[in-house]
């Protein structure tokens, strides 16, 4: 499974990987660490199209909210899982986050237990297919 993962933090990257592993998810996975190379990720890749992209929507240099209108405007990644994977459990960003095309919200837990159903949530996608949006 190909993943690009959006996230300006070394630490939650490092869970990210770790929730992957945990649920035996066989994956290759790019890492941009703000907005604007989020992008240029992006247009790098299209050769190779990720099946999942998890993005973060308090990225430097540009939103996740920007990034995520940017990839939903793209025809080549338009039809691409989005997770958000974000401290915010704003409903006001948990509307607008599925209003612009994210497929799921996936609220950061501080519970290490919690976070690793991140890996759970990516293998039923990758089983599924794009799901219908939904709160986690």
């Amino acid at each position: 499974m190909h993943i690009v993962l959006a996230e300006d933090n070394d630490g939650d990257i490092f869970l990210v990987k770790r929730a992957l592993k945990q649920s035996a998810v066989p994956f290759e996975i790019r890492v941009a660490h703000n907005g604007e190379d989020a992008l240029l990720l992006m247009d790098d890749l299209s050769a190779h199209h990720p099946d999942i992209i998890i993005l973060d929507l308090n990225l430097p240099r540009l939103s996740g909210a920007d990034v995520l209108s940017h990839i939903r405007a793209n025809p080549k990644f338009n039809h691409t899982p989005v997770i958000i994977l974000t401290s915010s459990d704003s409903i006001r960003d948990r509307t607008r986050a599925l209003e612009l095309g994210a497929d799921r919200y996936f609220c950061k837990p501080s519970e290490l237990s919690s976070f690793m159903e991140l890996g759970s949530l990516i293998q039923e996608i990758a089983i599924q297919g794009r799901p219908q949006p939904r709160v986690n």
